[in-house]
């Protein structure tokens, strides 16, 4: 049962532009994951940018390095 959970700086993004994303994501997770998709959840929290360091580089990032699938390719 995979949960995806993405933070990102605001994005103004209406309704239905995250709808249409969340469709997307679980479209290719489903496929890449081999799952259905009435398994997958999906959490999505804008986090402003003044608070991006302390809020989620600190605590998420920088201290799990060896599980992130992807790596931040900037530092903070």
């Amino acid at each position: 049962m995979p949960h995806i959970n993405i933070k990102c700086y605001p994005k103004g993004l209406s309704e239905q532009e995250l709808q249409a994303f969340a469709n997307d994501l679980t479209a290719f997770a489903s496929e890449r994951l081999n799952t259905p998709a009435e398994y997958i959840t999906i959490a999505y929290t804008e986090i402003p940018a003044e608070q991006w360091k302390e809020t989620v580089y600190d605590s998420e990032i920088k201290p799990n390095q060896d599980t992130l699938l992807r790596k931040a390719q900037y530092k903070m």
